[in-house]
């Protein structure tokens, strides 16, 4: 039975009681001003029924570096890197899981023979908690599996992110839907027995490390097997393979962004190749997502996740049957209709959200979007 919006669940409608008029508000002219302001708005969500929105939601994959300087602390932070990266993925999925597929994969791989092996994936993407538990801000079920399966793997062994993309190309293609790669890192892609680079293209000379005795700087090449010996080659930065790697997930249609932890600045262009090739580059410099510390790293996974899984174009699976007996809801509080500000109706027929009542939207901290008809839309 259909609910009446002149009960306690429901606040009463805006005009008399009868059936809509047939005036010029709408799409046309725009909806019919009430009583001149707001002060009788509804309190919550109000009409006869709900028009569903249509929503397919996009695939995230969390591709995350457990690497041994993962293990490092997040200055000021007291946690070390990787467990910052776990905390702040918890904490954007606990907002917006429920609007997004995720999984997450690590790497290097939990094997640990060598410390280079390809990644492994800890959590097929799958839809995430529903909505109910982001507005009660608890972790729901699916989430706390992905973080107790998170906390399984200790930080060591190198950087081999060029195989662990080629790897997961694999698995993400078979996905239906948008798809992304949320690539986390603190330095540079390694681990790549196939390659071979000069000091200037080796990781320890980079970073001014030492091997043995030996200082990893005035041209004294560490990444040279006949300098240090058998196997030096996998500290040589692996700059083509990860590049062709995000350029062939391109091509499958699967974006990555890339984001950059604390110690990934000496490798600024590559990461800057990486994510133009990815498809997600930043406006600005750098082109990926540099994080400096904690709230850095929140604020970009939240963007990101924002941008794939918020738009301000909202379409509805049908057409209501009167357009001037329509409003929109941000978690239960009406959005005005105002074309600049609030939302409007587009020509075909979906709602778009404008102004600040899009910016709102976008930040995430929107839990639930509702259109309902069956009252008066509520005007600015």
């Amino acid at each position: 039975m259909p609910l009446a919006c002149g009960n306690d669940r429901h606040p009463p409608p805006l005009a008399a009681e009868g059936p809509p008029d047939s005036g010029t508000a709408g799409r046309g002219g725009g909806p019919l001003v009430l009583d001149g302001d707001l002060d009788s708005a509804p309190s919550g969500p109000c009409g006869e029924q709900v028009i569903p929105v249509v929503s397919n939601p996009p695939n995230l994959s969390f591709i995350i570096d457990h690497s041994g300087s993962m293990g490092e602390e997040l200055a000021g932070s007291g946690l070390s890197k990787y467990e910052n990266a776990r905390i702040a993925l918890s904490q954007v999925l606990k907002a917006i899981g429920h609007r997004v597929s995720y999984g997450a994969a690590i790497f290097p791989g939990l094997a640990d023979k060598t410390g280079c092996e390809a990644g492994d994936e800890l959590m097929r993407v799958a839809p995430g908690d529903p909505a109910s538990y982001a507005r009660s801000g608890t972790t729901g079920p699916r989430l706390k599996d992905l973080l107790a399966r998170l906390s399984i793997a200790g930080a060591k062994g190198g950087t081999p992110a060029s195989a662990t993309l080629v790897k997961m190309r694999d698995v993400l293609t078979q996905l239906s839907g948008e798809t992304y790669v949320v690539l986390i890192t603190d330095g540079a892609p390694n681990c790549n027995e196939e390659t071979s680079c000069d000091a200037s293209g080796c990781l320890l000379n980079i970073e001014d490390r030492t091997v043995g005795q030996q200082e990893c700087r005035n041209g004294f090449n560490c990444c040279d097997p006949a300098n240090v010996g058998e196997g030096a080659a996998i500290n040589c930065v692996d700059s083509q393979a990860s590049l062709t790697a995000v350029r062939d997930l391109a091509e499958a249609g699967i974006r990555t962004f890339v984001i950059g932890m604390p110690g990934s600045e000496p490798y600024e262009d590559l990461l800057n190749g990486m994510a133009e090739l990815g498809g997600t580059a930043r406006d600005a410099l750098p082109k990926y997502y540099s994080t400096a510390d904690t709230e850095a790293l929140k604020e970009a996974l939240g963007k990101i996740a924002a941008s794939v899984a918020i738009s301000c174009e909202v379409p509805l699976d049908y057409e209501p049957p009167d357009p001037d007996y329509v409003n929109v809801f941000f978690d239960g509080v009406v959005v005005p209709f105002d074309p600049e500000q609030g939302w409007e109706w587009t020509e075909e027929g979906a709602v778009s959200i404008r102004g600040a009542a899009c910016d709102q939207l976008m930040s995430g901290n929107v839990v639930e979007l509702q259109v309902f008809a069956g009252c008066k839309t509520v005007v600015e």
